[in-house]
């Protein structure tokens, strides 16, 4: 590591870390959920999207793509594990972490979740508590992904310098 890049290092090192989860975008059927959950997100700071179906929120996630989803597991139309499957089958250059709604409890139910992309359940009704907490868990997340993807920017440019350079030194001994 160079002097330059130790330094940036202890720079970085003393910033506070961005919040990873800024827009949070909200799909559910049912508007009176949809206000609950908005209303407690907006009281934490974050700048939240609403959608009432699926389609919605597909339409919303090309406009602005969100940091996380809540997404209910029951609507009309298209369910949140399709909704969720969907907006993973798109190209993305970041991963959008999925929360999913549900009063379901059943292991099997669950685990059919997770395989179809959710990343977490929340449990209806939903606790204030619980919300902020399964929040952070994906901020976690969210930042270490988009840490691992800054660290393989920065690999890869690297490789591409020392290419450069062995380039050079292979014309040379030529």
């Amino acid at each position: 590591m160079s002097q330059s890049e130790a330094k940036l290092a202890d720079k970085e090192s003393l910033v506070a870390p961005a919040r990873a989860v800024c827009r949070v975008l909200v799909v559910d059927d049912s508007r009176l959920q949809r206000k609950i959950l908005s209303a407690q997100l907006a009281r934490s700071g974050f700048a939240v999207m609403e959608a009432g179906t699926a389609e919605d929120a597909l339409l919303l996630c090309d406009v602005e793509p969100p940091d996380l989803v809540i997404s209910d597991w029951m609507m009309p139309g298209m369910t949140g594990i399709e909704f969720c499957q969907t907006l993973r089958a798109r190209v993305s250059t970041r991963y959008v972490y999925f929360i999913l709604l549900t009063s379901k409890t059943e292991t099997a139910e669950i685990a059919r979740g997770l395989e179809g992309g959710a990343d977490d359940f929340l449990t209806k009704p939903v606790s204030g508590d619980e919300l902020r907490a399964r929040i952070a868990a994906g901020e976690r997340i969210l930042r270490m992904e988009r840490e691992l993807t800054e660290k393989n920017r920065l690999l890869s440019d690297t490789l591409a310098e020392l290419r450069c350079v062995y380039d050079s030194i292979n014309r040379d001994l030529i």
